[in-house]
């Protein structure tokens, strides 16, 4: 059993660790237990014999159950209590103490542990990327395994007939903008006016369509960058830079889930968005949740790294990390008064040169990943 709740980005990339766990127990029986969202946009991998949500019917019906391995990933008192609580025969990772604190079950997890208790390891001297360190957290050796997603045929022709909707032919060459990055830590994307100019720039040089993504915090921003950047026709004709997500699910599996909630515009089902991302020919994204989908994806990424830590991702040789180069960076700061701030640093001409890099490539003549700039000096190990 793996149990692996907290952010969606995180659960996404922690499907790094199926390909290793079945190469070590061929006939494994992998179940799985995340929150809704993750259960959702897990949907359909090959490797997951099980999904489950994390409620009380879950508890109740997995108490009654014997594993021979627990997977435990989540540093917080829920899941790591559920790892305490089923009949395993071993246990790897994050467990809760008698004493109501989460501790490493095993030495081999000190590392992955450590990281969010110590800023100076995590910033400074960590070097590892997030797969490596799970992958040793629950002693299995590390080979470079990739973490992926499965939209289903649904989801795709949902995807296709949005895209079809706002115009964009299949030859054409798409760019997304993924505006948003959740509310957890401060400056972690851009400003909407420098999105606005880097899509001015990529239609006015390139004549490429640009697509606008996010949830539903960013349907605000998104409409704004619309308008600011109407009236400009990308080679397809139509505007060149399309709301792609405005509307929400409208007439897919979100609006189904959510028909009650938001009738109006509900939200994107998880596997819908990355239908959306897959159609992208490069995406620009801060470090989220659509990075990690675009990772998982095979989608080139350009992402910008303000208060988090760019060693702890591996684009796999798929993209470019552009970091700030100020040296207050990483904070991982919930506020942030600064100005300009961390991702004012970043400027669009350097994010334009890495976009105009990876819309060249093709999967016949694949590039070296970009040299990553570190935002500060690290440690020896």
């Amino acid at each position: 059993m793996l149990i692996k709740l907290g952010a969606l980005g995180d659960v996404i990339r922690t499907a790094a660790l199926l390909p290793g766990v079945k190469a070590a127990w061929p006939e494994s029986h992998i179940t799985w237990v995340s929150r809704p969202a993750g259960v959702r946009m897990l949907a359909n991998h090959p490797l997951i014999d099980r999904l489950l949500p994390f409620d009380a019917e879950t508890l109740c019906h997995l108490e009654c159950e014997q594993f021979d391995l627990c997977l435990s990933l989540d540093k917080e008192p829920a899941p790591a209590a559920l790892a305490m609580r089923v009949r395993a025969a071993q246990r790897r990772g994050i467990g809760l103490s008698l004493f109501g604190t989460v501790f490493p079950l095993n030495p081999q997890c000190a590392a992955y542990f450590r990281l969010g208790l110590d800023d100076e390891f995590k910033f400074r001297c960590n070097q590892k990327a997030y797969q490596e360190l799970i992958y040793e957290a629950v002693g299995l050796p590390y080979r470079g395994e990739r973490y992926q997603l499965y939209p289903s045929a649904a989801h795709c022709r949902w995807a296709g007939r949005r895209w079809q909707a706002h115009g964009v032919e299949p030859h054409e060459k798409v760019i997304g903008l993924n505006t948003g990055a959740g509310d957890a830590f401060a400056n972690k994307t851009w400003r909407a006016e420098k999105f606005t100019r880097l899509a001015r720039e990529m239609v006015r040089k390139h004549g490429w369509r640009v697509a606008l993504l996010g949830g539903p915090r960013e349907a605000q921003t998104n409409k704004a960058i619309a308008a600011a950047c109407a009236g400009l026709v990308g080679r397809g004709g139509g505007p060149a830079v399309v709301d792609v997500c405005a509307g929400g699910s409208e007439g897919g599996l979100g609006a189904r889930r959510h028909a009650q909630d938001a009738p109006s515009s509900p939200a994107l089902h998880e596997l819908e968005f990355a239908a959306l991302v897959e159609r992208c020919n490069v995406l620009v994204t801060g470090d989220t949740m659509a990075m990690h989908v675009a990772i998982a994806l095979g989608v080139p990424a350009v992402v910008l790294f303000g208060p988090t830590c760019p060693q702890e991702i591996d684009l796999y040789g798929c993209g470019t990390k552009i970091c700030t180069r100020l040296p207050c960076a990483p904070c991982y700061r919930r506020a942030c008064d600064k100005s300009p701030n961390c991702m004012d640093d970043i400027g669009v001409p350097e994010v334009l040169a890495a976009v105009e890099h990876w819309a060249e490539v093709t999967p016949e003549t694949p590039a070296a990943v970009t040299p990553v700039p570190s935002p500060a000096m690290c440690c020896s190990q």
